[in-house]
């Protein structure tokens, strides 16, 4: 982990915290969590203008084809809430890249940065050194220590141009469980990467050159309800429900465990009213892994353990009164929906550049202790000739990302500025001195 003690004297101007406090004041809530999506085009015009100010053309500014939302892989949750928007959803959601610079791929840096957000919109405050709003540490505050570390690297080297360019991404399509599929995906697919790419999300200022990713799993029990005078003529979904929720968790969750993956029982839902019985509900299940045949075999497991849970339930169920419809009737009323699955995850190295990073003062998380991989967009930006990290101020828990107290510090984002200042001015090195 980088030492903030290494943070040089300048790093973060009013002129950064003014972009910072302009980019939490505007509401880029995704539309996958109900926002409007009306403010990320704002936030990205804010951005570029402080971008052109230090330098920088806009290469990119436009909505994501239609083509975004053709693969197999597609969570079905974004298919869904793409279609009841329409054209709208694709609109509201463009994909900025601004440019430093005009050298080829070989010889450019991109920062990856993604400005919409998580539901709620927060309130902006400070409190001494910290920032409150949605958005502080994930992930419009990476955005601006980023922009705030090449100003610092052009001040340095104003003719950083004439050796490397330096490419800022600034994307939606990232939260909700978007997944990246409009926004980095499409970058990539055109060939917005570098030789080096760095995904600014939160990492203790330490890079991750592995991430996971996630699968989603619904189970869906549609049958039939009743009025509370009669809970025994209706299925009752939150018994079949939180029966599963017990079985999964004492009997998927090890093995899941055991292969190297995480479950995360999400969320169980059926009705909020007390003088019925609901009957139809659903149970959302996550699972991150960090490789393809782990994703497989968890699968398997999940396939299995929701057979078994329901065998289990019938049998239990069946002698009493209130739930024998339901358990009589569990293999018809219940039901797997995989919501996503089959993506990649980020797993690379590259010794020339981790030499790079380790020259501009930034180490690696090796996975023996401290922060763990996590799903993000970095997935999509693994390509030959390119080596993909991620890197940021602050961390996800610490620091409240997607709670009401999300936070920064602004010695964290100056931090930061730091670090990317000494990774621009080391990747300008490496290139002059023959580096590939």
């Amino acid at each position: 982990m980088r030492e903030l003690t290494r943070t040089v004297p300048g790093a973060w101007s009013e002129m950064d915290e003014r972009l910072l406090l302009d980019l939490l004041e505007i509401d880029t809530v995704t539309p996958m969590e109900g926002g409007s999506g009306a403010g990320l085009r704002v936030a990205q015009e804010r951005l570029a203008a402080g971008a052109r100010a230090i330098g920088f053309d806009v290469e990119l500014f436009e909505p994501p084809p239609p083509s975004a939302l053709e693969p197999p892989e597609l969570p079905l949750t974004v298919r869904e809430r793409a279609a009841d928007l329409g054209g709208a959803f694709l609109g509201l959601q463009p994909n900025l890249v601004l440019r430093l610079g005009r050298q080829p791929r070989a010889r450019t840096l991109v920062f990856n940065c993604h400005l919409d957000t998580v539901a709620d919109h927060l309130p902006v405050r400070r409190r001494g050194d910290i920032v409150y709003g949605r958005g502080a540490v994930d992930a419009k505050g990476q955005a601006a220590g980023v922009l705030a570390g090449v100003r610092l690297a052009l001040e340095a080297a104003p003719d950083l141009g004439r050796s490397i360019s330096v490419l800022i991404h600034a994307v939606g399509g990232e939260e909700g469980g978007a997944m990246g599929f409009t926004g980095t995906r499409v970058l990539a697919e055109r060939g917005c990467v570098g030789r080096l790419n760095v995904v600014a999300e939160p990492t203790r200022l330490a890079i991750l050159d592995r991430t996971t990713a996630s699968m989603t799993a619904r189970v869906e029990v549609t049958g039939d309800g009743s009025t509370d005078d009669e809970p025994a003529a209706g299925h009752n979904a939150t018994i079949a429900l939180g029966g599963l929720v017990h079985h999964l968790t004492r009997h998927l969750a090890p093995r899941v465990q055991a292969l190297g993956g995480k479950l995360c029982i999400a969320g169980l839902h059926t009705g909020t009213t007390h003088n019925r019985v609901h009957g139809s509900g659903q149970l959302l299940v996550n699972f991150a892994y960090g490789s393809a045949p782990v994703a497989a075999a968890i699968e398997r497991c999940v396939e299995e353990e929701l057979a078994a849970g329901l065998r289990a339930l019938r049998a239990d169920l069946a002698g009493v009164g209130v739930a024998r419809r339901t358990a009589a009737d569990l293999p018809d009323i219940c039901r797997l929906v995989w919501l996503k699955r089959g993506l990649p995850v980020l797993d690379n190295r590259d010794p020339g550049l981790e030499a790079v990073l380790r020259r501009a003062g930034i180490g690696r998380h090796d996975g023996s202790g401290g922060l763990q991989p996590f799903t993000c967009d970095a997935m999509w930006l693994q390509c030959h000739d390119s080596y993909t990290v991620v890197l940021g101020a602050g961390d996800l828990a610490t620091n409240q990302a997607h709670a009401d107290g999300e936070h920064v510090a602004i010695s964290e984002l100056a931090a930061l500025a730091s670090a990317v200042a000494d990774l621009v001015l080391a990747f300008r090195g490496w290139i002059e001195e023959g580096g590939r």
